[in-house]
């Protein structure tokens, strides 16, 4: 009884160290503004660490948004872009992340820096139909990306299909159901980072295209994937307009995601 006793009270010690929160404190260097994020792992220490660093021009870009507007993030992950917009910018945002690992951060990092009323979190996949479906992990890791929604894995760079090892069903909507059927309010800006399926949500927002309210687009693209010219093609169609100069500073010169870039559109 005496060695039960002893393991219960070793289990019980080592399941309160684990659930102590370890956070990264950043801080903003133009609002001095602190976001706070919980690490878990090195993809999440990575993610907080180079917060500022890693998109300079997506960070520049959100800078720029007018305070209390909406903002809809396709592709959160654990939400450092959602948080920054949400506690520099004073963004209403909304968050889309269908990834399990990923939302529970997510939601961990709402909650750690008192976002509730500011940013709104959904455990849901934009893409170009409204059904049940599967998310494919690349890995079942927290932080981790390269996960694609629909019935198989594609390879983020060249769009082949991949066998995959971990998938999860989702629920998955279109860019235009959020506000045209959820209510929703209409967004004003839109980040679209969901690994390779970003052609498939812009192809079937036309509504939100159309918008009136909607100001600018980020979505990162490869201009060598055919489906990514498609991309460009479409927002030209509705008079959207992006800057090379501001391209060709973003673009990855090397690594998994070489020939990669965040494209911002304005609409003319």
């Amino acid at each position: 009884m005496a060695n039960i006793d002893k393991l219960v009270q070793e289990l019980s010690k080592k399941l309160k160290q684990k659930e102590e929160i370890l956070l990264a404190k950043i801080e903003d260097p133009i609002t001095k503004k602190i976001i706070k994020f919980s690490l878990k792992n090195n993809s999440t220490y990575y993610r907080a660490r180079t917060l500022l660093t890693k998109e300079p021009e997506t960070i520049n870009w959100i800078r720029n948004f007018n305070k209390g507007s909406i903002f809809y993030d396709i592709g959160a992950n654990v939400g450092v872009y959602s948080l920054f917009a949400a506690i520099t910018s004073e963004t209403k945002t909304f968050s889309f992340e269908p990834e399990s690992n990923n939302f529970q951060i997510l939601m961990e990092n709402i909650v750690i820096n008192n976002l509730n009323y500011l940013i709104t979190p959904y455990p849901v996949g934009i893409s170009d139909k409204i059904e049940m479906t599967k998310l494919n992990l690349s890995k079942f890791e927290i932080g981790a990306s390269h996960h694609t929604v629909g019935n198989f894995a594609l390879d983020h760079n060249t769009l082949e299909r991949l066998d995959n090892k971990f998938s999860q069903g989702i629920f998955s909507t279109t860019l235009d159901s959020l506000w045209n059927k959820w209510a929703l309010p209409k967004p004003e800006y839109i980040k679209i980072d969901v690994d390779g399926i970003e052609y498939k949500i812009v192809k079937e927002s036309s509504k939100t295209l159309k918008s009136q309210e909607l100001k600018s687009i980020l979505i990162e693209i490869n201009p060598k994937r055919s489906k990514d010219i498609e991309i460009l093609e479409i927002l030209k169609f509705y008079k959207f307009t992006y800057n090379e100069k501001q391209v060709n500073k973003t673009i990855r010169e090397s690594g998994p995601h070489e020939g990669y870039a965040e494209y911002i559109f304005y609409k003319n």
